[in-house]
């Protein structure tokens, strides 16, 4: 077959910045809705694999739970790791179904941004996800695929990454299915020994893959283990890597190596692009990093009060009588529980935020059904909303929910229910 033409190591940034443009208009238009200015509804089956149009979508009289994302605050976060790698553009990480809050609502948010060149996942069924809901940037998918999986990337524009032994007879396969050049992203391992081609034995199999006929090398990266000095070790090994490859004229297209954690503390290794994923969801690396860059809280868990009833010494609410009040006092029932994401943790640390004051929850939380202590004046009623997580005040913030249930700020977004709605605010 006839060799296509390479394109220049600037490829992959090149067409980042010029499909900026395509996603304001085509961006989820078909599971949308208006709910006021400025804000949108995403369909909340953001699992991969659930059609749109099983999910109900926001209403404003909604009483069930929703997630509110803050396209403001999203991108603040954003001009903040673009100040920190001096204005590179960002890969940015929407994996695990954008660690969970939605690959379908966060993905298009962040690519709407221009700061942002491209989107990174893990699973194929994110980056289809992405480009049905209508992103057009470069997305480069960070896992291994089967032949078919990465003709199916192939097909709907999707950058494979590869590292396996066999790579370079599975692109000649689907090459040939396909009739043009794979465009691959090189995994290297350079001693994280998770994911990636050895970096030892990596010269070889890169030589074969850049001059073959049937791959159009596109990237090149590797991942960090997040310790610092052995961080240092493992860009040495790149950068040997890098320099043999230009010392044979090896193209080896875009080349990304910065997380969060190096985005911050390694900026020798942010070479063409960073690739920050946590930092854009408003969650810095370690006290240090939160004094070198301003990262905002990106969402909110919010609900309506159900039920609120007047309790007596004596009464009790919840399973096994968990709250048995020693006053008279006021309780509320929230819709909203451990299956939604809210922990069952919180019971006894956190408090919910409900015009503008906070009040404890007390009753337990079980799989959809949270009970708070409003106290001995009815100050709430059916119909407000509640904050349950969210950057209104420090009680409910994320990382306040996350110390209190001792948590983490990773477990928490990640419970969030993909069926909840993503209103986009």
């Amino acid at each position: 077959m006839d060799r296509a033409p390479r394109f220049p190591r600037r490829r992959f940034i090149h067409l980042a910045g010029g499909a900026a443009g395509l996603i304001a208009t085509s961006a989820c238009a078909s599971t949308t809705r208006s709910n006021g200015p400025g804000a949108r509804a995403v369909s909340g089956a953001s699992a991969p694999g659930v059609p749109l149009t099983t999910a109900r979508t926001y209403t404003p009289d909604r009483f069930d739970p929703w997630i509110e994302l803050d396209r403001g605050a999203w991108a603040h976060n954003v001009r903040e790791a673009a100040r920190l790698a001096s204005s590179r553009p960002i890969l940015a990480v929407v994996k695990n179904n954008a660690y969970g809050l939605g690959d379908r609502a966060v993905g298009p948010l962040l690519a709407d941004m221009p700061e942002v060149g491209g989107i990174a996942a893990v699973r194929v069924e994110e980056a289809l996800a992405m480009r049905e809901e209508g992103v057009a940037k470069p997305i480069v998918v960070m896992a291994e695929g089967s032949e078919d999986e990465i003709e199916e990337m192939v097909r709907h524009d999707v950058l494979p990454s590869v590292w396996l032994d066999d790579a370079p007879r599975r692109l000649r396969n689907v090459s040939r299915r396909l009739g043009q050049p794979v465009p691959v992203h090189l995994f290297i391992d350079t001693g994280m020994n998770r994911e990636g081609m050895p970096y030892t034995r990596a010269r070889n199999w890169i030589e074969e893959l850049v001059q073959s006929e049937h791959v159009d090398v596109n990237g090149t990266y590797t991942m960090f283990t997040h310790d610092l000095d052995f961080d240092r070790e493992q860009h040495a090994r790149f950068e040997e890597l890098l320099g043999w490859a230009r010392s044979r004229n090896l193209p080896l297209g875009t080349l990304h190596a910065a997380p969060s954690f190096e985005l911050f503390h390694l900026p020798e290794a942010h070479y063409d692009m960073v690739r920050p994923g946590n930092a854009l969801f408003g969650n810095a690396p370690g006290e240090e990093a939160r004094e070198m860059a301003d990262l905002r809280p990106v969402f909110s868990l919010k609900t309506r009060v159900v039920r609120v009833e007047h309790l007596e010494p004596g009464d009790s609410a919840g399973f096994n009588r968990t709250f048995m009040p020693e006053r008279a006092t006021w309780v509320a029932l929230l819709p909203v529980g451990r299956t939604d994401g809210y922990p069952s943790q919180a019971n006894g640390t956190c408090e919910v935020l409900i015009n503008g004051r906070v009040y404890p929850v007390a009753g337990g939380v079980n799989s959809a059904h949270a009970i708070l202590d409003i106290g001995p004046e009815k100050t709430v009623a059916v119909g407000d909303v509640a904050t349950l997580i969210g950057p209104d005040h420090p009680a409910v913030l994320p990382h306040t929910v996350a110390e209190r249930t001792e948590l983490g700020f990773l477990r928490i977004i990640q419970g969030m229910n993909p069926r909840l709605p993503r209103r986009v605010v």
